[in-house]
């Protein structure tokens, strides 16, 4: 016998369908269904179970391209939140490196300032001396002046020039040491890169400063 709800073949006699539960009690049943009209309802019943997992798979794989889709978009977007974070970082240290470095700049050229407005205690306008700086500037050529901090703390105002030694061109470094009152002292000096004694450093400040009193003609 064939269940007239969903076709399965049952046997006959059957009160229900063993496949879908059908009440069979007041039905009436052709027994010499052929096996070719049997075959036939198999066969659409599998061609209706193959269209459903088509269309199943189809949608299962437009929700796979959606999804991929939405995390892309979303990690696209985390991206350009990250890059955007840390581009403003890098803006943020570079603006802070910027303004540290001007202060400093400003700090260490007051103080190659005071240096070159200074006088030398020994060495006074009283007397005719000119500045530290217009004295150096006088005697040497090529000059340059810096300000840095040492390592060992020192706050170090640089001079660098050249001059004729026993007759030879020669390299001249001297490093005045500053202080917070604004005074300095000479702390070391070299001659094309070898330090020298207090003698001769003292002997080379003679020169400079005798050579510079009353450059102005004012004698």
């Amino acid at each position: 016998m064939i269940c007239k709800k969903c076709g399965n073949q049952i046997k006959a006699g059957a009160k229900f369908c063993n496949n879908c539960g059908y009440d069979l009690s007041n039905e009436q049943f052709d027994t010499n269904v052929s096996d070719e009209n049997v075959q036939s309802i198999t066969l659409k019943k599998e061609d209706e179970n193959r269209d459903n997992d088509k269309f199943t798979s189809s949608n299962m794989n437009q929700d796979n391209r959606q999804y991929n889709s939405n995390m892309n978009q979303q990690d696209q977007q985390q991206k350009k939140k990250t890059s955007k974070i840390i581009i403003g970082i890098i803006v943020t240290i570079a603006i802070i490196v910027g303004l540290s470095a001007l202060a400093s700049g400003g700090d260490y050229s007051s103080k190659v300032s005071s240096v070159k407005n200074g006088y030398f205690q020994a060495y006074s306008s009283d007397d005719g001396y000119p500045n530290v700086g217009d004295a150096f500037e006088n005697y040497f050529d090529d000059t340059s002046w810096k300000a840095f901090t040492s390592d060992d703390d020192m706050e170090i105002v640089e001079f660098n020039g050249k001059f004729l030694y026993y007759d030879d061109e020669t390299d001249c470094c001297l490093q005045f040491q500053t202080y917070e009152d604004g005074s300095f002292d000479i702390y070391a000096v070299e001659f094309n890169g070898i330090p020298q004694d207090k003698l001769t450093i003292s002997v080379l400040l003679e020169k400079v400063m005798d050579e510079a009193q009353y450059m102005d003609g004012d004698n």
